[in-house]
Formats: C-alpha cells, sequence, structure tokens
C-alpha cells in the first residue's frame, strides 16, 4: 500500500517516519488502518503511536542542485529553444 502524499510537508513527514520506524513498519501500518483513515503520514503516525516532529525538523526533500549542473541544463534548454 501507498502512503497519500499530497504536498511537500507530507513527502517529507513520510521520510522521518520511515527513517523513525522502518519503511516496512510504516506500509503495514497503512494495510492496518482502523476503518477508512486515509493513508495520510499523520494517521499513519497516530496509528503507530509517534509524534511527528515540528516542520523544522523534518528532513530536506533533495540536496540542492550543483549550480553548475543547473547552468548546464538552461544551456542545453537554450540551444534547443533556438533550434541549434
Amino acid at each position: 500500500m501507498e502512503p497519500e502524499l499530497t504536498n511537500d510537508r507530507a513527502r517529507r513527514e513520510w521520510q522521518w517516519l520511515c527513517r523513525e520506524v522502518g519503511e516496512t513498519a510504516a506500509r503495514a501500518t497503512i494495510a492496518a488502518l482502523p476503518g477508512n483513515r486515509r493513508p495520510y503520514p499523520l494517521n499513519v503516525a497516530r496509528a503507530l503511536g509517534v509524534a511527528l516532529p515540528p516542520e523544522e525538523k523534518l528532513p530536506r526533500l533533495h540536496k540542492p542542485a550543483d549550480e553548475s549542473v543547473m547552468n548546464a541544463a538552461l544551456a542545453q534548454s537554450r540551444r534547443a529553444l533556438r533550434g541549434s
């Protein structure tokens, strides 16, 4: 079963949950959610008895891109737009 990740915060919460309890346990909890509860990270955390941390304590989604990589991608896009 898949978690319902509707925004970046939810993705960051899911990453945190997987680090804290393990992805296998988190996914098993989704399957065992009572009633018709949606598999949001908050509901999974509650079912596990875990409190999610404040937003500033959540992991980043990705590392900032290297500026040289971004510049190369921009240059390639400009060439494609010019038809070169």
